[in-house]
């Protein structure tokens, strides 16, 4: 079976790279510094990666007459898992509660906006998406330093 190659989008993968490691930091830092709730290093992948994960959707299909049905079926997944994983098993208010959820919303705002700098880039300013392919490799390096000797001192 094959995916219509009419319903593919615009979106590319580079974009993905670039805004992934961006997203992640972002992630991370919302959870630690705004909401002051630290999480587990498995919920910021998860996270991380369901975020990602509309790839899929605006990739292959962007252009197919379900789009919108799935695009807002793969939204409302990421938000249920958003809140299970990271609200869940907190002892926090509920207005607290309410702008960890609201975090979902502004952290996918900051995904879009760092996949759009890679696009912008390339489009508009004529770089090639190796550079941003190179950077998001430098990125994910930097986070796996960061994170790593975070985890190390947590012991």
């Amino acid at each position: 079976m094959t995916i219509n190659p009419e319903w593919v989008g615009k979106v590319q993968f580079y974009e993905l790279i670039y805004g992934t490691w961006l997203a992640y930091i972002f992630l991370v830092l919302a959870w630690e510094k705004i909401l002051r709730q630290p999480l587990d290093e498995w919920r910021y992948v998860l996270l991380n990666f369901m975020g990602a994960g509309a790839y899929w959707v605006n990739h292959y299909f962007q252009g197919a007459p379900f789009y919108m049905w799935l695009l807002n079926l793969y939204t409302l997944v990421f938000f249920i898992v958003w809140c299970v994983v990271g609200l869940r098993g907190h002892n926090r208010r509920p207005l607290w509660k309410a702008g960890a959820a609201l975090m979902a919303v502004a952290y996918t705002l900051a995904f879009i906006g760092f996949e759009t700098i890679a696009r912008i880039g390339v489009d508009d300013l004529g770089y090639s998406e190796f550079w941003f392919m190179l950077t998001a490799y430098l990125g994910f390096v930097f986070i796996i330093v960061w994170r790593g000797t975070f985890a190390g001192n947590k012991s």
